[in-house]
């Protein structure tokens, strides 16, 4: 009896040991890992969503950072705040991404632009769309450099002109002549319409009012299931004309808490009463935190509060 016991505790301890060395082998194969947070992030082999498509509005305070996955295509839009490239890059990698065919700056300010440098030295880009105006800032100048460094092609695209993304595919609506000429320099701002079968996305940077208008006088589409306003909700964007154009189902807000020495981040009382008499579901960033909206082309799914 005491030879039987001490053989079962051989081999327990046997077992235990090769737990051990199992779980250590693992540890060091990398198979997760952690950042600088603390928080567990997936490995290298995890990959983007290989059918359907995603569009992850990141909750950055007021920042924007857009993320859209498409049949294993990856794409970017803005990069957040310098303080949030850490968080961009990764959720980014959280997600698969490894490469991104398309990365798009809408504008050079500060909360669009931040991230961008650390994104670009990270990722492999296939290409770079940037507004054709200009920012004379050190975080525009980091972003140039590491276009450079990186020889990423560089374009700034003109009006109508239509890319692919898996089998989704988006087009560039803004910034148009009028725009330029007359706008503001968030009215600079790139603004595109992504389509996924039947679905679709209007994601209109900082543009303003005279975007807006120069986009419903045109011959362009502009209709959405999903619109991402125009300045984070404030006055200055967002008008009823336009909406009744758009007729979205959804709207996004990307609003919060600001750096030191930004505007406030906070939406519009009249732009969320005037989304509200059209009927227009609203999310806001400062309230869901990111949020996802999921479509295989035909169903259109939300989800709130995603990591």
């Amino acid at each position: 009896m005491i030879r039987q016991e001490n053989k079962r505790k051989t081999v327990r301890m046997f077992v235990v040991l090769m737990a051990a060395v199992i779980a250590c082998v693992l540890s060091a194969c990398g198979c997760t890992h952690k950042n600088g947070s603390g928080d567990t992030t997936p490995s290298s082999t995890v990959t983007p969503v290989s059918t359907g498509c995603e569009v992850h509005f990141l909750a950055l305070g007021k920042a924007d950072a857009i993320l859209i996955l498409a049949d294993g295509h990856a794409m970017l839009i803005d990069a957040g705040y310098q303080h949030n490239a850490d968080e961009v890059v990764s959720y980014l990698k959280s997600h698969g991404v490894s490469k991104l065919d398309y990365v798009i700056l809408t504008h050079g300010d500060k909360d669009h632009v931040g991230g961008m440098a650390d994104v670009l030295r990270t990722f492999s880009v296939g290409q770079m769309l940037i507004s054709p105006k200009k920012e004379k800032s050190d975080l525009y100048e980091a972003m140039v450099s590491a276009i450079k460094e990186k020889n990423i092609s560089c374009v700034s695209p003109e009006v109508g002109t239509t890319y692919e993304l898996g089998t989704g595919s988006f087009q560039t609506l803004a910034p148009g002549p009028k725009a330029l000429k007359e706008g503001s320099d968030n009215d600079a701002s790139i603004a595109i319409r992504f389509t996924y079968g039947t679905k679709s996305f209007l994601l209109m940077g900082d543009a303003l009012s005279t975007t807006e208008k120069e986009l419903v006088d045109s011959s362009l589409s502009i209709r959405a299931d999903v619109l991402k306003t125009g300045h984070h909700g404030k006055s200055d964007a967002t008008n009823k004309k336009f909406l009744k154009a758009v007729q979205p189902g959804y709207a996004v807000i990307c609003c919060g808490e600001s750096e030191e020495g930004d505007e406030p981040g906070e939406p519009s009382s009249k732009v969320l009463e005037l989304l509200s008499d059209f009927h227009v579901k609203t999310l806001r960033t400062d309230e869901t935190g990111t949020i996802v909206f999921t479509t295989d082309g035909t169903k259109l799914e939300c989800n709130q509060n995603a990591e």
